[in-house]
């Protein structure tokens, strides 16, 4: 666990040893049965195996059994889980996000409403709705301010009523909680953005069938959402005070991006592992292929991104960590470190996966070596979350802001 240095502590150093030896046993054994595990028996085998582990309650309500962890300890165990597989780190890693903005607003009556079974021994799925059919990822520019949100809530009496559609979020359709980004006012703007929760159980919620994917087919199920005159609770709205869920909606931004480098990270670790590997066991020239210059320098440069990619997600983590100095991950400063580091994470792990499946020639191409699986998962990286283009413009942005001189 050299690789992580300085930036973990001795307990992350066991739960990252216990993760080690379950993705070793449970998750890579099967990484291919994964992926073709239509009835996702196995999916859920592999996540409630993390579930005995307490995995799932990282970041949950402590009143309800969840736990207080950090966000180097989160990322650090979401490479990990990756190295097996990107889709199960990702479905793991979406409860803590969803009720991310009823713990922050101290919205008592959607933690102990909907809450608890995510905090009980099994793991249950949740799901996140934002991106939209007519304006994809624009409702996650900052430029747009809330104004490009379709999907709209009206308050009436003591309800809230929703109508409209999402597209592409992780567990749609098979997820026992849905938040749904809404806005009550385009012309609002910001202060119009509405994070409300639906059960799944909720009349009007329907859903398409599952997205065939290239990659993470079952591990992390994609579909669309329709909200037809969807009815819930007043109370379900994350927060009273607009603003806050404003500041939620740009927190699914920053933590979402930090968590999509540690994925990708952990896919790129995995790739180059093969790599090494194979490389280390054939000859040509009376030489391990590893020997030869050029596959030396072709490793050299796949373990050099690899590294330098964990360091950059690392010390971003580690930012997030300190508010005091570094502000909220909301900011614009945070969001664009974030944006940053996923961006060349994914990158350099699309990168990593080429360069392995050079080195192996026509073997890894073949699924029996994964890392044709590990080049499928990284490439959804980079198009989720905003996208290359869009985030290099959030990097630009936020680093407009923390110029100290004009």
């Amino acid at each position: 666990m050299k690789e992580y240095g300085d930036f973990i502590s001795e307990e992350d150093r066991m739960t990252i040893a216990a993760i080690r030896d379950f993705v070793k046993e449970e998750i890579v054994p099967i990484r291919q049965q994964l992926d073709e595990d239509e009835d996702r028996k196995l999916v859920h085998l592999v996540l409630d195996g993390l579930a005995e582990m307490g995995l799932h309650k990282r970041g949950l309500p402590e009143s309800l059994g969840g736990l207080r962890t950090n966000a180097v300890s989160l990322t650090v165990g979401y490479e990990e889980v990756a190295r097996g597989d990107c889709g199960i780190a990702m479905t793991m890693s979406v409860p803590a996000w969803v009720f991310g903005p009823a713990m922050r607003a101290h919205n008592e009556r959607v933690v102990n409403d909907l809450c608890p079974p995510y905090c009980g021994d099994e793991f249950v799925e949740a799901c996140q709705g934002m991106t939209e059919p007519a304006g994809g990822c624009n409702i996650e520019s900052a430029e747009y301010r809330g104004k490009t949100i379709q999907t709209r809530a009206r308050l009436e009496g003591s309800e809230w009523v929703i109508n409209g559609a999402k597209q592409f979020p992780s567990g749609a359709s098979v997820s026992d909680v849905y938040l749904i980004t809404c806005t009550t006012d385009p012309e609002l703007m910001e202060e119009g953005i509405a994070l409300i929760y639906v059960p799944a159980d909720t009349p009007g919620l329907s859903f398409s069938k599952p997205e065939n994917k290239m990659g993470m087919r079952f591990t992390d199920v994609n579909a669309s959402i329709y909200l037809d005159d969807v009815r819930v609770p007043m109370e379900y709205r994350a927060s009273k005070e607009p603003m806050k869920d404003f500041q939620s909606f740009r927190n699914f931004l920053s933590w979402g991006r930090l968590s999509s480098a540690a994925f990708a990270v952990g896919a790129a670790q995995a790739a180059l592992d093969i790599a090494l590997e194979f490389t280390g066991q054939r000859y040509y020239d009376g030489k391990l292929v590893r020997q030869h210059g050029l596959q030396a320098n072709m490793l050299a440069d796949m373990i050099i991104g690899v590294e330098s990619a964990r360091f950059y997600y690392l010390t971003v983590a580690s930012m997030f960590d300190n508010r005091k100095v570094y502000g909220s991950p909301y900011t614009d400063e945070q969001i664009a470190r974030a944006t940053g580091a996923k961006l060349y994470a994914a990158d350099m792990a699309v990168k990593v996966c080429n360069m392995a499946m050079e080195l192996t020639g026509s073997y890894g191409y073949m699924k029996d070596y994964n890392i044709e699986k590990y080049l499928r998962d990284c490439k959804i990286i980079q198009l989720w979350e905003g996208g290359g283009q869009l985030g290099r413009i959030d990097v630009a942005r936020g680093h407009y802001e923390m110029m100290p001189f004009v």
